[in-house]
């Protein structure tokens, strides 16, 4: 035991409104819940180095996901680990640089357009057809 907390920033390649964003972001959500991890910190889209590629969406699914995972059975959880990175992870060197927080948010009103919203809902169907239960 020590008493120190461990957080983690979570830096999908993906950029935001697009689906393997919000996967990558699940998928680093699964498994720091099933390991332990005290504290996950929020999500930098795009690797975290493209200005206005962030968006309160990104943390949503991390956290809707981390209370999803909290409690499952890890043999569980790495099988669907193992079928969701797997429909991702080729697209790594090509993936989609998404938009911006402009582009993909209600600046007036700081809400995701029905666009993102649209996107958000497609990523947690395809966990939920993965076993992860909301």
């Amino acid at each position: 035991f020590t008493d120190l907390l461990s957080g983690n920033q979570y830096y999908p390649c993906a950029g935001p409104c697009t689906e393997m964003c919000l996967l990558e972001a699940a998928a680093q959500s699964m498994t720091d819940t099933a390991s332990g991890r005290e504290i996950l910190s929020g999500v930098a889209s795009a690797k975290g180095v493209i200005t206005d590629k962030t968006t309160g969406m990104e943390a949503r699914m991390m956290g809707e996901v981390a209370r999803a995972t909290a409690g499952m059975d890890i043999d569980t959880v790495n099988q669907i680990l193992d079928k969701l990175v797997a429909s991702y992870e080729g697209d790594y060197a090509n993936a989609p640089a998404g938009k911006t927080f402009q582009e993909c948010y209600d600046v007036a009103t700081v809400t995701p357009t029905e666009e993102y919203v649209k996107v958000y809902d497609g990523a947690k169907k395809k966990l939920e057809d993965l076993g992860l239960v909301f």
